[in-house]
């Protein structure tokens, strides 16, 4: 019985040898897809998480203010400017700061500049009298290049 056995792994050693190639390739390819994986999962996560905070953002961007919409709440460029439906004021995003979530904003009522470079962090609110009323700039976020405003008018004659 032993002999056969010998002689089965001797006439058949190339056989065996290729078998056993064959495994451990397997096994490697296995390991190395299970470490793939693993990364996925940590960039999935990673996905999962800033997607969550982006809805939080959103949510918490619905305007907190009674008074009504001159500028709904947007997107805006660093470099460029937004001006209100009732041409009142000009909002220009000088800057954003995406690691302390802030932008500066020069803003502009009536053709006057009232503010100029003036740094608002996200969630805060800019109040600028006009002829108009109040204009109330709040700051939702920001986000890479851009800033998330919007702009309400507050009456005059409304306490």
């Amino acid at each position: 019985m032993r002999d056969q056995a010998l002689r089965f792994v001797r006439d058949n050693s190339t056989l065996i040898v290729s078998l056993m190639v064959v495994a451990i390739m397997g096994a490697a390819w296995i390991i190395f897809e299970a470490m793939r994986s693993h990364r996925r999962r940590d960039e999935l996560f990673a996905l999962r998480r800033r997607v969550s905070e982006l809805e939080k953002e959103r949510v918490s961007s619905n305007p907190s203010v009674g008074d009504p919409m001159v500028l709904s709440s947007r997107w805006i460029r660093s470099g460029r400017t937004a001006t209100t439906s009732d041409g009142g004021c000009l909002l220009y995003v000088d800057r954003v700061l995406p690691a302390i979530r802030s932008a500066e904003l020069t803003v502009r009522v009536d053709g006057y500049a009232v503010l100029q470079n003036h740094a608002l962090k996200s969630g805060e609110r800019l109040e600028a009298n006009g002829k108009n009323g109040t204009y109330v700039l709040e700051l939702y976020g920001v986000d890479g290049l851009q800033a998330q405003v919007a702009v309400a008018l507050r009456n005059r004659h409304k306490r």
